[in-house]
């Protein structure tokens, strides 16, 4: 352990501290319940709004992440610098922090101006808004201007409590958070029906955000000093490292939006709307992987900063593991029971739309998944050259293969597209990060890992559903739900027992603990 308790990653069986552990089970806990409540509320939206306006609402979602490339890096570099000091009070982090938070302030108010007022352009040049109302669509643009700019200052601090390992009341604002605007959203829909009302009800949802945030931030790290102020030294000392991230941000971002920025340019907004719903039933991959990156990049940025070089690998080993065996679970779900899960959750319609995309999407997001570990450890180990050369060169032909794919077969397309970027990154990040960072042999990553799993979904989902059509092909959708619910629990089962013996051991460990702090046992909690 580190000065004042701190979690440095370096355990006597190099297992998951306990620590990283809390931090994985809050994540979970609050990616589960994001992921339930935007599995309740999407269909009453559409139902709602209509598909047209429900594309609108994913088109802006789009846009918050390309705005966040203008990030550079900076919250990442600052969850990695906090992570890593381990000096008084995280006092070496001072003068970097007090200068981020001039940053992000500037650019808010910049962004916020600068969309608001290009609003009436991007409404007219960029949509194919067909039956959509234009000065709506305007509204809408302005809208998202005012609520872009409140939301982007959190992600300082987002990184500030991602740094001190408060998983746990990280968790907690951002459960509040989602609840507020989600379920306000729809009362203001049940109200209202009104896009522009639902609008202003996520601006204000912003505004009760960032100053929660900023709130808890202070209370977390009270020693600091959180007025603006700047520092040429802070910003040197991280430079080069934040800028190779910041370039890595721009291109990850452009790479991963690039789908439906195209999609809205290309196709009609009720294609941009199918697509959107397909993208957000399989964001139910990424909610796992973001939920155990975000615990790891500091637990990882810890062990290095210790130079605790196996258990830096112990846990590499042991989060890929979790990691392949847990979204696994949720991807074969997706691709193989995809259409009557979207019929049952919106309706047949939609479902013949968007079921293939989400087929295609989501083993995207597995490969993506498979990866996400390696490069976690690259930006801990402040070796971010290797990921932005990657990224660079997967760029140049992603792009155009996307623009292609979509002209030819339109939404099935850019999953398509996505999928072949997936298994380029498979391709080379684990060779560059196995060989010239943990330095362990590539193949068993492949043979042990990748292709097991791979396998084992396709022998209990694709089985489950193959015998389904045989023997019952008018069957209806809830034997469908009969089918996976059976493939599930024998993926689960078999799964379980192709983890390694020390990864089953930690899985237990996680929830005996989360159920003694359920049970309220003090003497037994996970500190």
């Amino acid at each position: 352990m580190a000065r004042g308790g701190r979690d440095t990653g370096v355990d006597a069986d190099g297992c998951v501290g306990a620590m990283l552990k809390r931090n994985v089970l809050a994540n979970f806990a609050g990616g589960i319940w994001t992921a339930c409540l935007t599995l309740l509320v999407t269909p009453i939206q559409i139902h709602l709004l209509g598909i047209e306006a429900y594309g609108v609402i994913g088109f802006i979602a789009t846009l918050q992440i390309v705005v966040g490339v203008l990030d550079l890096g900076l919250s990442s570099t600052l969850t990695r610098e906090i992570a890593a000091d381990h000096s008084a009070g995280w006092g070496g982090s001072q003068t970097l922090l007090r200068t981020a938070t001039s940053v992000y302030w500037s650019f808010a108010a910049l962004i916020g101006v600068g969309l608001y007022l290009s609003s009436g352009a991007l409404a007219r040049r960029w949509f194919n808004p067909g039956t959509f109302d234009l000065t709506t669509l305007t509204q809408a643009v302005e809208a998202a201007a005012i609520y872009l700019a409140l939301r982007w200052p959190i992600a300082l601090y987002t990184g500030v409590l991602a740094g001190t390992q408060r998983m746990d009341v990280l968790n907690v604002i951002k459960v509040a958070s989602v609840s507020a605007r989600l379920l306000g959203g729809i009362v203001v829909l049940l109200i209202w029906r009104d896009l522009i009302a639902f609008l202003a009800w996520t601006v204000v949802s912003a505004m009760l955000e960032v100053v929660l945030y900023v709130f808890t931030a202070h209370r977390v790290m009270p020693s600091l000093r959180w007025r603006p102020g700047f520092s040429v030294a802070a910003v040197r000392a991280v430079a080069g490292f934040s800028s190779q991230l910041g370039l890595i941000s721009i291109l990850g971002v452009g790479l991963s939006q690039v789908d439906r920025l195209m999609i809205s340019k290309m196709l009609p907004l009720d294609q941009l709307g199918y697509y959107s719903l397909a993208y957000t039933a399989a964001t139910a991959i990424s909610l796992v992987i973001s939920s155990l990156s975000a615990a790891l990049m500091p637990s990882f940025a810890a062990s290095h900063g210790a130079g605790a070089r196996d258990a830096l690998i112990a846990r590499y080993r042991s989060a890929n593991e979790i990691m392949l065996y847990v979204t696994g679970l949720v991807l074969f779900s997706l691709a193989f029971f995809g259409r009557p899960l979207l019929s049952l959750w919106v309706s047949a319609p939609a479902a013949a739309q968007a079921w293939l995309p989400l087929a295609m999407l989501a083993c995207g997001f597995w490969l993506s998944a498979a990866v996400s570990n390696p490069y976690t450890l690259c930006i801990a180990s402040r070796k971010a050259h290797g990921p932005l050369i990657i990224t660079i060169v997967t760029g140049t032909f992603y792009v155009p293969l996307m623009y292609w794919a979509i002209l030819r077969w339109g939404i099935v397309g850019a999953a398509f597209a996505w999928v072949v970027l997936n298994v380029s990154y498979v391709a080379t990040y684990i060779p560059y990060v196995h060989r010239s960072l943990v330095r362990i042999p590539v193949w068993p990553w492949f043979s042990r890992l990748l292709f097991p799993f791979a396998a084992l979904g396709v022998a209990t989902f694709g089985a489950a559903r193959l015998l389904l059509f045989v023997a019952a092909p008018a069957a209806g959708a809830w034997a469908a739900v009969v089918a996976l619910a059976l493939a599930a629990a024998t993926y689960t089962a078999v799964g379980y027992l192709l983890l390694d013996p020390s990864v089953r051991r930690m899985l237990r460990q996680m929830l005996e603990g989360e159920i003694r702090l359920v049970g309220g046992d003090p003497a037994n909690r996970v500190s």
